[in-house]
């Protein structure tokens, strides 16, 4: 399959294909700039708390499954305002993944996605300059590890030993940002 990188992107790509709605936030998650991103954070923070996602089409998207997309007209691919499907997909992604291996990867995912839009909720201006740089590196480590989430729901057996180190790295991210100054940081910690 590649690298997790390259897995990552080219679930995006299908993402944005069964949910075009997606293109913006998914471009401005993968390649910026922050502020592409921030300027989102309402949109985030309420899709994020809503779950607002569809499960069945991100399924397809992993297991690279043709599905239905949104009905093609001129605003196919704009924003649709509901924020980002593939990170808000965590929470259930979590509880679905009780039992499993993945069950305490799927958990800690989840909770510093949920931090960190408890963050973004919290701020009053929308960050410049570094700040923003690790706040979308952040968010774009969640959509990684949403997307591998999703890879190894749709793999099976055939993916899940570099799932859990593709994931094992998003965490380490998540748990020191510090060491994650930008989305092209982020994107690198994912093991080739």
């Amino acid at each position: 399959m590649g690298t997790a990188r390259e897995a990552v992107l080219e679930y995006a790509a299908g993402t944005v294909r069964l949910l075009p709605g997606q293109a913006v936030v998914t471009s401005a998650v993968l390649q910026g700039p922050p502020a592409a991103l921030l300027e989102r954070i309402p949109q985030l923070v309420r899709g994020f708390a809503g779950e607002r996602a569809d499960g069945g089409a991100l399924f397809r998207a992993a297991a690279g499954l043709p599905g239905g997309t949104a009905a093609p007209g001129p605003s196919a691919g704009a924003d649709d305002g509901r924020g980002c499907a593939l990170v808000q997909s965590l929470p259930a992604l979590s509880r679905e993944s009780v039992g499993s291996a993945m069950a305490s990867r799927a958990d800690r995912l989840t909770e510093a996605a949920d931090r960190l839009h408890w963050e973004l909720a919290e701020r009053g201006d929308l960050p410049e300059g570094p700040a923003a740089g690790r706040l979308a590196a952040r968010y774009a480590l969640c959509y990684a590890g949403a997307a591998l989430l999703w890879l190894w729901r749709a793999g099976g057996e055939s993916c899940q030993e570099w799932t859990y180190e593709a994931v094992d790295a998003v965490l380490a991210g998540l748990e020191d940002p510090a060491r994650v100054p930008d989305v092209p940081a982020a994107l690198a910690l994912l093991p080739a």
